[in-house]
């Protein structure tokens, strides 16, 4: 084999090798996208308010959902603890990550014993 041929193998080889690696790495880069559009990152943080407690659902680090006031009681009632409002955030959390509307019902919020005793309740 001449100078010439070992030097055109070598370049080829390492051509083959270059478009190997992009391919890989294209794929690779595919599959996160791909992965990224079918997931989702949820998470539930309390947070403290003037009249009590409420809780956030952040999804991907941005928030999705902003609960001061405890859902569908009538009125301006607060959590009166960090563990009610994560209680019914994780309700809520749940029925996301079901696919289903993110919400809870008054008889739910009754059923916990969240609602404050002389409140309307909205059915």
């Amino acid at each position: 084999m001449t100078k010439k041929n070992t030097f055109l193998l070598k370049g080829l080889l390492y051509g083959l090798i270059i478009i190997a690696a992009g391919a890989l790495l294209y794929t690779g880069y595919r599959s996160r996208v791909k992965w990224k559009k079918e997931h989702v990152l949820v998470e539930l943080r309390p947070i403290q308010t003037p009249k009590g407690w409420g809780y956030d659902i952040l999804t991907d680090g941005r928030i999705f959902l902003h609960q001061t006031m405890i859902p569908a009681i009538q009125g301006d009632f607060a959590f009166r603890t960090k563990e009610d409002a994560l209680a019914v955030g994780r309700k809520v959390v749940d029925r996301i990550m079901a696919g289903k509307v993110p919400m809870v019902t008054a008889k739910e919020v009754q059923e916990m014993g969240l609602a404050p005793e002389s409140t309307p309740i909205h059915k």
